[in-house]
């Protein structure tokens, strides 16, 4: 009884420590987003103005929007290529499943930057270079391996019965499709959807090697930026940024239920 009452509170001991580093880095940034004194600590003051250079600079809009943009149609496209991959995985026993699994897990294996490279020299070997396809296509690329990995989770937990009922009433495959089918796994799209953008968004590799002159995201934005400048505008847009997506997790709960898209 005694060692498991140490190994419990070792144990707990841990995941208070990994929750402090993990919280920490986010603490500071938000205390330094609200110093007056730039990245002085501990801090002297309360002020907002650190947010309103951040959210008045033309240059940040601008990556946001972009970022915006290419999140949401990469997220778009890598989970309607996953969809019918994960439904043929999950469905068929053929042979080289396991190969082909493996090829579309592959982006993860590599690690970021050599992908970039090499997608980058590729794209120039065939006349593109950088540009707002190669870029699209980067980050699909990238993303699209936890849109499958998510998808065919959520198949797996999908009663087979459910779609042969539908098509024994006369439904067709597209009418089980889009109304069996990705209803039951609603949750586990959500999650992959959700999962894909906040990947684009936070990608630099990427567009730092295929990002055309007009179509710089903020990531590469916020890194040219912090090269040059020393103030606390960048820790303001971070601090955005990080209460932006406690707004986005709120809201997905009130949509789905956060607790089921975590478990799917």
């Amino acid at each position: 009884m005694m060692r498991l009452d140490l190994g419990t509170i070792a144990l707990r001991f841990f995941t208070l420590l990994m929750m402090a580093f993990l919280i920490f880095p986010i603490a500071v940034t938000l205390v330094v987003a609200v110093n007056p004194r730039e990245f002085i600590l501990p801090p002297n003051g309360f002020t907002l103005d650190w947010f309103k250079a951040a959210w008045s600079s033309k240059t940040f809009l601008r990556g946001m929007g972009v970022s915006l943009v290419l999140g949401l149609v990469a997220a778009t496209l890598a989970n309607a290529l996953a969809l019918p991959a994960a439904m043929a995985l999950v469905r068929n026993d053929f042979r080289g499943k396991g190969a082909v699994n493996l090829v579309l897990m592959s982006p993860l294996l590599i690690p970021t930057t050599i992908f970039s490279l090499a997608l980058y020299i590729w794209f120039v070997r065939v006349g593109y270079g950088s540009g707002l396809v190669p870029l699209l296509v980067g980050h699909t690329i990238h993303v699209m391996p936890y849109a499958l990995r998510i998808l065919t989770a959520s198949l797996h937990n999908l009663d087979p019965s459910y779609e042969e009922a539908a098509r024994n009433v006369g439904a067709g495959r597209t009418r089980t499709l889009f109304s069996i089918t990705l209803p039951v796994i609603r949750t586990g799209l959500i999650s992959s959807f959700a999962l894909c953008f906040i990947l684009s968004w936070n990608d630099f590799p990427i567009s730092v090697f295929l990002a055309p002159p007009g179509w710089t995201p903020l990531p590469v934005e916020l890194f040219s930026y912090i090269k040059f400048q020393y103030d606390a505008v960048a820790a303001a847009l971070a601090g955005s940024l990080i209460l932006l997506s406690a707004l986005a997790m709120v809201i997905i709960d009130r949509l789905a239920g956060l607790r089921r898209v975590l478990r799917s």
